[in-house]
This record gives C-alpha cells, sequence and structure tokens, in this order.
C-alpha cells in the first residue's frame, strides 16, 4: 500500500513511510498522558473508537463508529491534498490518529488484569496497527498531492495531466474508505468473537 503512486510519479521527492509512522508514535505518546484523566481517555472524542464492544457500546455500534472514525479521516487527508498549504493540517490529523490510540491503550492497560490483556491483545491492538498503516498511506497520498500543488502554483509548472491525476487522486480515496470498511467489520467480528466465545 505504501508504493500507490501520487500526483508526481517522482518518489525521489516523497517524504519516508516511516517519518509518518514516527508521527503516530509521537500521537501514542501523547494520548498514553491522557491516562491522568480517565473520563478524557474514555472519551469517544479522544479515543476515536479504539475500544472494544463490551466497554459500554454493541459490536454494531462500535463498527459504525470505526467506519464514522475513519471516514472522518480520511475524508479531511482528503480536503488537505487539494489546499495548497494542507501539509501542516495532515501532521496534525497524524498526531490525532496516534493519540486515540495511546489514550485507548493506557485505559484499557490501567485496568491491567488478565481480562483486559486480552482485550488489548485480540481487539484493540490488530485494529489499531492496521489503522495506523492506513492513516499513513492516507496522508502520505494527501502531503504528496498537496505539494505538488504547491510547487505548481509557485514555479508555474505546465502539468497537462492534471484533470487525470485528480481523478486518480480521487479513486485512491475511495479505495482508502472501502478499505476502511472492511477493516470495520473485520474488528466487528474480531470483537465479537472475544465476547462470545474467548471470553467465556
Amino acid at each position: 500500500m505504501k508504493h500507490i503512486s501520487t500526483f508526481s510519479e517522482n518518489n525521489k521527492t516523497r517524504t519516508s513511510f516511516w517519518v509518518y509512522t514516527f508521527i503516530i508514535i509521537i500521537g501514542i505518546a501523547l494520548g498514553s498522558l491522557m491516562i491522568k484523566n480517565k473520563g478524557l481517555a474514555d472519551s469517544i472524542l479522544i479515543n476515536l473508537f479504539f475500544k472494544s464492544a463490551n466497554n459500554g457500546i454493541s459490536v454494531l455500534e462500535l463498527v459504525i463508529g470505526d467506519f464514522i472514525s475513519a471516514l472522518i479521516f480520511t475524508l479531511s487527508a482528503f480536503f488537505f491534498g487539494l489546499c495548497v498549504l494542507g501539509a501542516p493540517f495532515d501532521v496534525l490529523l497524524l498526531l490525532c490518529r496516534g493519540a486515540g490510540m495511546g489514550a485507548s491503550v493506557a485505559f484499557i492497560y490501567s485496568c491491567a488484569d488478565k481480562a483486559s490483556f486480552g482485550l488489548l491483545l485480540i481487539t484493540i491492538l490488530p485494529k489499531a496497527v492496521v489503522f495506523s498503516i492506513m492513516a499513513v498511506v492516507t496522508v502520505r497520498e494527501s502531503l504528496s498531492y498537496s505539494r505538488n500543488i504547491f510547487m505548481y502554483c509557485i514555479k508555474a509548472e505546465n502539468y497537462s495531466g492534471h484533470l487525470q491525476s485528480f481523478r486518480f487522486y480521487c479513486i485512491k480515496f475511495i479505495v482508502l474508505i472501502f478499505l476502511s470498511l472492511i477493516i470495520s467489520a473485520v474488528d466487528g467480528g474480531l470483537n465479537y468473537l472475544y465476547n462470545s466465545i474467548i471470553r467465556h
């Protein structure tokens, strides 16, 4: 996924995949500090539905919440990719995504018992890893497109394939949204499996 092409086919100008991963890690660290206020860390506005179905919500609510959260993230990145100065906002998106994961993991770990560890391992960590990769790919696409628009504006570079490239940009984000829906459904399945079979 990290090799998806962008507005420009020149990959020399693209930032390393690991730089974005590092930004998410910073966000996770910041989010974990929110455990000082457990009520804040457990808020869906902070953890962005990085929680389990037995934490006050049903499996269906979790799937819907996962998808809506991912949809808002993806559409925001799409919009910032069309902005000349969208880069700072893309970075902020990654930090917020990481903070949600960090807050959720810290909250569950603070309840440290065997049940909590199983919950964390089966229902939270897989989703966090997959959605982290999705977030990095999404923001990388957005930043790359935003950068090329910026270069086009300041250098007045002639790019005859702009319309075709924009269509490709839209298609890639549609694919990312579809993948988010699949991931959300799989997360719901894992939660159902854990709560109905493994936990009992």
